[in-house]
């Protein structure tokens, strides 16, 4: 049985914050960025009224695991500034940070596709296999 993806909106104006908390890392990129917007103690915790749309796209596009994106008006989602070719990155003692379009197969055959950022666990104590959940700070992974 597949669990259905929780997914958060955000509005301002015709900008919309999309947020999949199963996605995040908890780098606290957001937070660090935009302590105005991102309030983790209140809710909602995401307040994009309190920051421009540029700074809002800037913040979003730094997001490392893609648990933050953005859509405007009608437009089909955008996850930021996707890169031509989907490039890999191994963060230090933490996830695989794929950047770009891919579709992922699961071992029981689903497939799921995302575009901009993604976080797959290389720890292996993720409960959100395969994507990171951030179990690599508590393991002490290296």
């Amino acid at each position: 049985m597949t669990r259905k993806e929780i997914v958060k909106h955000y509005e301002k104006d015709a900008f919309r914050v999309v947020w999949k908390p199963a996605k995040c890392i908890h780098s606290e990129i957001c937070i660090k960025t935009l302590p105005e917007v991102y309030l983790p103690d209140e809710k909602p915790w995401i307040r994009p009224e309190a920051a421009s749309i540029q700074d809002l796209k800037n913040q979003i596009n730094r997001c490392p695991s893609g648990a933050l994106s953005y859509e405007i008006k009608d437009l089909k989602k955008e996850a930021g500034l996707i890169p031509e070719a989907t490039e890999i990155q191994v963060l230090p003692g933490g996830p695989l940070l794929v950047k770009g379009s891919i579709k992922l197969t699961g071992a029981d055959g689903t497939i799921q596709e995302a575009d901009g950022n993604t976080a797959l666990c290389r720890c292996g104590g993720s409960q959100n296999k395969p994507y990171c959940d951030g179990s690599h700070k508590t393991l002490n992974f290296e």
